[in-house]
């Protein structure tokens, strides 16, 4: 089963975004903060992790980093989830 793995700040955001890949049969792993999502990233190591930008502890743009630092999880693909809409963001 492919585990998707969300770090997501916002409970409601997060719990949407779990149940829609629940329903189409993803595994799906929870993050609160960026902090968590990373050490949740490195242990469990999932197939995919949606990343909000703009977080608590440790924002998006330091997740990855920490993660493409690391060559047990410089691979995963990542896909970041933001509320943004400038062009400059």
């Amino acid at each position: 089963m492919i585990r998707i793995l969300i770090i997501e700040d916002q409970r409601e955001m997060r719990e949407n975004l779990a149940t829609i890949l629940e329903m189409e049969s993803y595994a799906v792993l929870r993050a609160a903060d960026g902090r968590e999502g990373l050490d949740l990233a490195r242990a469990e190591r999932p197939d995919l992790i949606l990343c909000d930008v703009m977080m608590p502890r440790l924002d998006g743009h330091a997740v990855l980093q920490a993660l493409r630092d690391d060559p047990a999880t410089a691979g995963i693909p990542f896909v970041f989830l933001t509320a943004k809409g400038d062009r400059r963001d």
